[in-house]
């Protein structure tokens, strides 16, 4: 049941997700940007919302400021002009006394209608229902004609209460702006925390996203290594956004049809070996029995033509034979046997294998060896060993020398085969590891190769994690091989 539930959500996630990689592309860059975005906007909002309170502070400071000395000012001028009346009688007097009463009121009532606070408003509203009642008294005592100075010392009680306003509203300002400093302070230390966590967040976001991204890719260079190096049993799966899942379903077509046809190419190598084999079987043992008179004596021009059939007979084998040992080695490109030996006395064994064709052809060894023990295998290296030299023997004139130093370089183990021959062409050099390529033939008619010598030996250098490359020759001599191998496979199939 909960693996059913676990399905649905799968492909209704699937369903919704981005069916393209540059979908996938954009759909990351939105939730990267999705933080910066919050965090900016919600910044943006936060302090425009406090430079707000900061003018509405400032503003309604000026205004209580304003008020409350407008405040002061009116109550002594009305407490001036009452003063003045009772003493000089002149109407005019009451005039001032009433415009400044009006304008008493008309601040109070603006007063009122501003955010003082509790304490403020109930002081204002204080203030004006006082100075109603006093001013409504005085001039009720004027109009009865028994104004006294008693009458007026109210006015002198309102002045100090509304310089107590006034200190108030200075004390009120003052916590205003520093809830408004808190405020800001607040915002800041919110900023840093969150630049603080966004950074973070966001790379974390970007790397998340980015293996995403790159899974899929990754998936197909694997598959695209895997095909190269022949292994074609590997289903390659891709998972990830359509276009690259059609991608994947593309190149396991191909490793299919690879399949088909590394299987159609084994299949036509074994039978034609086979065909070829066949018949060549017999034709060798007949030469061999011609070619050591079981049947009869023959004449030297006989024996010279046996020799020539069993000979040509023994090459087209080998060439046979090396066209199945290619085709074998695509298929077993890494399967070495590691064991530890003497890479030096595995190429003195070398020279000692092939003395018989150095010594036909009059040819010298000079050999300048140290000890070189290394992790290998012995088998594959050998035959490196003897292709370069038979190769070395095929094109090296007559009665010259053949030059080979094995040494410790930088932490490899090289082998420097060189020959006093006419050297590699410029045009073979770039194809001169290319299965099947056969440059300039050797000297005195000798039968060319199958082109697959040197291809064997790169591969098998390859196998070993090592380099084959052709070197400048120094004066005197001709094509110069300088084989590196690392002294222990071990540690590099390790990394």
């Amino acid at each position: 049941m909960k693996s059913d539930r676990l399905w649905r959500w799968t492909v209704d996630l699937r369903r919704w997700a981005p069916h393209s990689l540059g979908g996938v592309v954009m759909v990351s860059f939105s939730l990267i940007v999705l933080p910066l975005m919050l965090v900016v906007l919600g910044a943006a909002y936060e302090v425009n919302r406090t430079a707000g309170q900061s003018e509405e502070i400032v503003h309604e400071a000026v205004q209580l400021t304003q008020g409350s000395l407008l405040l002061m000012e009116g109550l002594v001028t009305m407490e001036r002009s009452a003063r003045q009346y009772l003493v000089v009688g002149d109407r005019g007097l009451l005039q001032v006394f009433r415009s400044s009463h009006q304008q008493f009121n008309q601040t109070a009532d603006h007063l009122i209608a501003l955010h003082l606070g509790i304490v403020a408003s109930a002081q204002v509203k204080r203030l004006l229902s006082g100075e109603n009642q006093l001013v409504k008294h005085f001039l009720a005592s004027v109009k009865s004609q028994s104004l006294s100075a008693a009458d007026i010392k109210g006015f002198t009680q309102l002045s100090q209460e509304a310089r107590l306003l006034w200190l108030n509203s200075s004390h009120l300002i003052s916590q205003r702006i520093d809830k408004l400093r808190q405020r800001a302070s607040w915002l800041q230390q919110l900023l840093i925390w969150g630049a603080a966590l966004l950074v973070p967040l966001t790379f974390g976001l970007a790397y998340g996203l980015s293996r995403l991204i790159l899974r899929p890719i990754s998936q197909i260079d694997s598959a695209i290594h895997t095909l190269g190096d022949g292994h074609f049993d590997e289903t390659v799966t891709v998972t990830g956004p359509r276009d690259l899942e059609y991608l994947g379903e593309r190149l396991d077509w191909t490793r299919r049809r690879l399949q088909t046809l590394e299987a159609e190419k084994q299949r036509f190598l074994r039978d034609m070996s086979h065909d070829l084999k066949t018949p060549l079987t017999p034709l060798l043992e007949g030469m061999s029995l011609l070619n050591e008179q079981v049947l009869g004596a023959l004449n030297t021009e006989q024996q010279s033509l046996a020799r020539i059939l069993m000979a040509s007979g023994q090459q087209l084998q080998e060439r046979i034979e090396d066209l199945l040992q290619y085709s074998r080695l695509q298929g077993q490109f890494a399967s070495l046997n590691l064991e530890l030996f003497d890479f030096s006395q595995l190429m003195e064994e070398s020279v000692q294998a092939l003395s018989p064709a150095i010594e036909g052809r009059d040819l010298h060894v000079e050999q300048s060896s140290q000890r070189a023990m290394m992790w290998g295998d012995k088998v594959k290296l050998r035959q490196v060993a003897d292709n370069l030299l038979s190769n070395a023997i095929k094109y090296a004139p007559r009665g010259s020398t053949l030059h080979i130093d094995i040494s410790l370089f930088d932490g490899w183990i090289r082998m420097r085969l060189a020959d006093e021959g006419p050297g590699i062409a410029k045009e073979d050099r770039d194809a001169l590891f290319e299965p099947f390529y056969r440059g300039m033939p050797p000297e005195e008619g000798l039968v060319r190769g199958s082109g697959l010598g040197l291809a064997i030996v790169q591969e098998y250098v390859q196998a070993h994690q090592g380099r084959i490359t052709l070197e400048p020759p120094r004066e005197g001599e001709g094509a110069v091989f300088n084989v590196e191998l690392p002294p222990d496979l071990r540690e590099e199939r390790a990394e």
